[in-house]
């Protein structure tokens, strides 16, 4: 039954656009994760995060984790729908974790060995427990480093200068070349990263995908969480 329900969920969550899809074990990940960051922090018990990611050209279906998290309920499973706009969690490491990629140490994004930077992590279904079992560490952050020998293009593509090559953004900056500047509908630094470079994703994708890390970053600038992000994520 176990193995059953989470390939059905799996299953939907492809098919909503979600095409990353993977399990972290919450207790391993928070011993790594300060303790206002922790997923015990926004689910007491919880033992188990369903990471959901989109790296393909399919366009997500943003109520989709809403409900899987409500397919879990109604299986007797203690859930909580975790989404970048509200969350304190750290969605680039769960998708490190989660074997969705590796977290970039030029520019701290989320790298897909496929897709390069175009994958975003949308959002993630913390469960009480562990309802489908132990679960293996899936990172591939010690085998996927394509930054150690690259020429870095990604830092002179910005035109705002936000990127310092080790990991430390301008948030403040980057927003506003997002908000007012040329980046308004993607971003050079993505765009100029050659892994994943044959992967471009459609203008419509790529834009709405941008538009939602933007609004993810005001939105966390309006809660006070900036300061908190940079001091432990480098931002």
């Amino acid at each position: 039954m176990p193995a059953a329900l989470l390939r059905d969920l799996e299953e939907r969550a492809r098919a909503a656009g979600f095409d990353l899809f993977g399990l972290v074990d919450a207790e391993r990940f928070d011993a790594g994760q300060p303790h206002e960051l922790r997923c015990a922090r926004e689910l007491p018990g919880c033992g188990t995060v369903l990471v959901l990611g989109c790296g393909g050209p399919s366009p997500a279906q943003w109520g989709a984790p809403r409900e899987l998290a409500d397919m879990l309920r109604k299986r007797g499973h203690r859930a909580r729908l975790a989404e970048p706009m509200q969350s304190r969690l750290r969605f680039s490491a769960l998708g490190e974790a989660a074997g969705l990629g590796t977290v970039s140490p030029v520019i701290h994004r989320l790298l897909h060995p496929k897709f390069g930077p175009r994958v975003l992590v949308g959002a993630a279904v913390l469960v009480e427990g562990r309802p489908f079992g132990p679960i293996a560490d899936a990172s591939i952050a010690e085998r996927f480093q394509p930054c150690c020998q690259c020429a870095r293009p990604c830092l002179s593509a910005c035109p705002g200068d936000v990127h310092d090559g080790h990991g430390n953004v301008d948030e403040d900056r980057c927003s506003h070349e997002r908000a007012q500047g040329p980046c308004a509908d993607a971003c050079r630094v993505v765009r100029s990263c050659p892994v994943g470079a044959g992967q471009a994703l459609p203008t419509e994708v790529e834009a709405e995908r941008h538009r939602f890390e933007l609004h993810r970053s005001q939105s966390m600038r309006g809660r006070g969480l900036l300061p908190v992000l940079r001091r432990w994520i480098g931002w």
